[in-house]
């Protein structure tokens, strides 16, 4: 082959390789193989490979090391002022007073300043953008919005005044109470404590949540005897049961016995207030002093104290009083006058009452009457051998009457139902009796049921208010019966009038 020829097929080849190992090289990427030897000759001859990378588009690679940061980019907040940039030349003033410390201030939904000592100032540029409302808002308060009256000049101050009220909070009514309690303590404590016959717990115990009403409640303890009264639950009120248990421990405790009779016979025998049955009849009692008291309609009640020796027996004649008659005292307008049983009885004299002696006891229908008054009309229970009470308030006809003072009432109810309800000897109708305008203070309270025993109370009434009261009545004891003739003494009955008769027959 010709020298020349593979000289220059020589330069050939060290250009082509030239060509390919500058950009390479110029990346920073590392030769890999036989590069680097090849790339040994290449850094004595200077001028070609400068001519390559000058006149080949691989500039654009050798350019990126040179524009690549070494370091993270800087980040640069521009924080707005408070002012709005000026437009125009000048600058006015907008003065927001607000009663509430703490509250931010926004110019047509842009937040301005906080208030600070019940004010804060804003600049603005009187040929700028005009304000058009004003808020002024805080956390727990209603927001307050308004208008500007102008845009201020240069140097003038322009005033809002905004006022912020609490949001209000929820208010949750309470209403009235409705309902009452009762505390049971006994004495000795740890008795059971019922309810209208229903288990509560131990004394100690509170019952609450109670409809106001009459209960019954009732305490038992073993060794003791049973304690039985009606508590009276109010709204809104505390009722307590304080019941005083006595001992009543089982045999072989001594007991005496007393043998009570009466004259008449059958009446009613109450020991301590507790009703025993119908005399004559023999009652056991424990040692100590009791209280006895009979009864017998139509005659005044016989009351003694018997003390009760152990293992003793002791007898007790009643001799009852007749008391047929009572009297009877009414209370009303002087002038008025009084009727009984539709008979006249007189006027009420000045000293506003009139007193009726020997008043045949029992229902009795009263009535007062005055001129210019609406009749009084009742009908009264004339208890015997004592003063019966009557207050007959009289009210003026016509439209414009004198007002009546505040009165109270009674609910009553009672066991069994319908038994006549007698208020201050008046007859009021009968259970379940709801009575209303009764004057307020005390009261008599007496009921009467045809086979029971009458029930006598006081119970008052204060002004608006209703007085509750629930009443057991107990059975009047049946009287025992009349044995009837023996088959014998009718027989011997008979033969003694068929004796006399044959007796006759002969004489005549």
């Amino acid at each position: 082959m010709n020298p020349k020829i593979t000289i220059l097929l020589a330069a050939l080849i060290f250009c082509v390789v030239c060509a390919v190992i500058a950009p390479v090289s110029a990346a920073g990427d590392t030769p890999i193989g036989v590069l680097p030897s090849l790339t040994e000759p290449v850094t004595f001859v200077t001028p070609e490979p400068t001519t390559v990378l000058t006149t080949e588009p691989t500039t654009v690679p050798t350019t990126e090391p040179t524009t690549r940061p070494t370091t993270e980019p800087t980040i640069t907040i521009t924080i707005p002022t408070v002012e709005p940039t000026a437009v125009g030349g000048g600058k006015g003033y907008i003065d927001t007073h607000a009663n509430v410390d703490g509250a931010s201030v926004a110019f047509d939904g842009s937040y301005q300043c906080t208030i600070a000592q019940g004010v804060c100032t804003v600049g603005v540029s009187p040929s700028g953008t005009p304000v058009r409302t004003v808020t002024v808002a805080k956390t727990g308060y209603t927001s307050w919005s308004g208008s500007l009256s102008h845009m201020p000049a240069d140097g003038e101050h322009v005033s809002v005044y905004a006022v912020l009220n609490p949001v209000p909070t929820e208010t949750i009514t309470i209403g009235p109470v409705q309902t009452g309690v009762i505390y049971a303590q006994s004495s000795p404590a740890g008795a059971g404590i019922y309810m209208n016959g229903n288990f509560i717990g131990y004394s100690p115990v509170t019952i609450p949540n109670l409809v106001p009403g009459s209960y019954s409640m009732r305490a038992s303890l073993n060794g003791y005897t049973t304690d039985t009264r009606i508590v009276n639950v109010y709204a809104g009120q505390t009722a307590t049961y304080y019941p005083t248990l006595q001992p009543s421990p089982p045999p072989p405790r001594s007991t005496g016995t007393v043998k009570v009779s009466s004259s008449p016979d059958h009446a009613l025998i109450y020991v301590d207030g507790t009703y025993q049955g119908k005399a004559p009849l023999t009652i056991t009692l424990y040692p100590g002093s009791h209280a006895f008291r009979l009864s017998l309609t139509g005659y005044s009640d016989y009351t003694t104290n018997v003390y009760v020796n152990a293992n003793s027996n002791q007898n007790l004649n009643a001799i009852m009083t007749p008391a047929v008659y009572g009297t009877v005292a009414i209370t009303s307008l002087p002038g008025a006058t009084v009727y009984m049983d539709s008979s006249s009885q007189g006027r009420i004299p000045s000293s506003g009452t009139l007193t009726l002696y020997s008043v045949a006891n029992g229902n009795r229908l009263f009535k007062v009457t005055a001129t210019g008054y609406n009749d009084w009309m009742n009908s009264v229970y004339v208890q015997p051998n004592t003063i019966t009470t009557i207050n007959a308030v009289l009210t003026p006809v016509g439209p414009n009457p004198t007002p009546v003072p505040a009165t109270g009432g009674f609910t009553i109810v009672s066991t069994p139902d319908g038994a006549e309800v007698y208020v201050d000897n008046l007859f009021q109708g009968y259970t379940p009796a709801t009575l209303n305008n009764i004057v307020p203070g005390q009261h008599q309270i007496l009921l009467k049921y045809t086979g029971y025993v009458d029930c006598p109370t006081t119970a008052s009434v204060a002004p608006g208010q209703v007085t509750p009261l629930a009443i057991s009545m107990q059975p009047a004891p049946t009287p025992t019966p009349a044995s009837s003739p023996s088959l014998a003494v009718f027989i011997l009955s008979l033969a003694m009038v068929a004796g006399i008769c044959i007796s006759l027959r002969r004489r005549f």
